[in-house]
Parts: C-alpha cells; structure tokens; sequence
C-alpha cells in the first residue's frame, strides 16, 4: 500500500451515498474513488493555473508588440470611451446638456 495518511471528511449525506453506490457498482472502496477523485481535481486546479497563466503571458507579449509597433504610443482606453459614449448618451436621452 502506498504512503497513506487518514483524514477525516464531512460529506452531505447525498454525497456519501452517491459514492458508496458508485464504490459499489466499481468493487472499489469508497476512500480509492476519493483519492482518484481528488488527484484528479487538484490536476485539473494546476492545469487550469498554468492555462490563465500562459493566457496572461501571452497578453503581455502582446501588448509589447502593440506597444513597440505604435512607437511607445500607448492604446485609448476603451473602457473610458465607452464609459464616455454610455454617459453623452444617457445625458442625450434624459434632455441634459443642452
């Protein structure tokens, strides 16, 4: 047996039963589907970690690209501008400004 280590759980009752009805149609033991279970979530924790990570990288390289290209001139904010465009408009529709 592998370099187990006991650890106490609370579970909803509906949880428990799902996986000792799953345990059982397996021939598994409940805790083996728990320990299959959990290292599957923690792999799917890490790789969606390195996934936004190498999305944030690629972001960067881009915005160094955009940046290099326009000669240091940095982007307009596009949120500004729509902010602006929301608040001329919301001013046009309420007869403001005038």
């Amino acid at each position: 047996m592998q370099n187990l280590q006991r650890v106490n759980l609370l579970l909803e009752r509906r949880q428990r039963e799902a996986l000792e009805r799953l345990a059982a149609q397996k021939h598994r033991s409940v805790s083996d589907l728990v320990r299959e279970y959990v290292t599957a979530g923690l792999r799917e924790d890490t790789d969606a970690r390195k996934e936004r990570a190498l999305a944030l990288e690629r972001a960067r390289e881009l915005s160094a690209r955009i940046l290099k290209r326009r000669k240091g001139k940095p982007l307009t904010d596009s949120v500004k501008l729509l902010e602006q465009a929301r608040e001329e408009r919301v001013n046009e529709l309420l007869g403001r400004g005038r």
